[in-house]
């Protein structure tokens, strides 16, 4: 059965001591978090896996890096344009909008990693979710969905601080408290798929598996068959 870190669960084995002779470690994330970077790149230090493995697309990448710059400068025209109006958007929900055009702090942490380390990098979630989500986004840049949904956004600053609660709830006290959608159990079956073929092609290796923190939910016990170690990336009972 999968070792899941849990408040209850460390009155045995400490979770360094689990972590010591992991093959397979999932590491849950808060997407977009500012804290989430150094963390990570913290527990890529300590962890020191043979393997990275990532939930990120490679069509994803590849569009980021495409498009990033030029959705970048169309949002600074118009986060200028409206402050030039004396309507400056919410910082929040301007930043929240950057952190989705550029690539995510889980990419550029573990390809710098595995570049230093000269380890392998391995993209496994679906390119056709990232298409269906990332179709629409010129749409979506356009100034007058823009000026719509920073409306909508002032009220949304602790967006972040609601993941760390819902996330808490899940690794100390075992409680879901967020919806599992079908589209979570595609991605997630798929992932668990090549995560079977990659344990296979590198036995003896460690391999690291980034993800949302919500991948790391006993829904379907999905990943039940990797033996796999999950914690969460604020776990605080790791001294990383």
């Amino acid at each position: 059965m999968e070792q899941v870190t849990t408040a209850t669960e460390q009155r045995g084995r400490s979770v360094e001591d689990k972590l010591v002779s992991a093959r397979l470690v999932m590491l849950g994330t808060i997407h977009r978090d500012k804290e989430g970077g150094e963390l990570l790149s913290r527990w890529l230090d300590y962890l020191k896996p043979d393997v990275i493995t990532l939930e990120f697309s490679r069509y994803g990448m590849m569009f980021r890096k495409r498009h990033g710059a030029a959705l970048r400068a169309q949002l600074d025209a118009l986060v200028a344009k409206m402050t030039a109006e004396a309507e400056p958007p919410c910082q929040n929900a301007v930043g929240a909008l950057y952190d989705y055009i550029d690539l995510p702090y889980e990419y550029t942490r573990t390809s710098q990693y595995a570049d230093r380390s000269g380890i392998p990098l391995h993209l496994l979630d679906l390119d056709f979710v990232s298409c269906v989500n990332l179709r629409n986004v010129d749409e979506l840049m356009g100034e007058k969905n823009l000026r719509i949904w920073f409306g909508g956004q002032a009220s949304e600053e602790n967006g972040i601080e609601k993941q760390r609660a819902l996330a808490r709830l899940l690794f100390d006290k075992g409680i879901r408290a967020f919806p599992y959608t079908n589209e979570m159990l595609t991605r997630d079956r798929h992932v668990k798929e090549k995560l079977e073929l990659l344990t296979n092609r590198y036995q003896g290796k460690r391999i690291l598996h980034v993800c949302g923190w919500h991948h790391l939910s006993h829904q379907h016990n999905i990943y039940d068959s990797l033996n796999p170690v999950k914690v969460f990336l604020h776990d605080r009972s790791v001294r990383v």
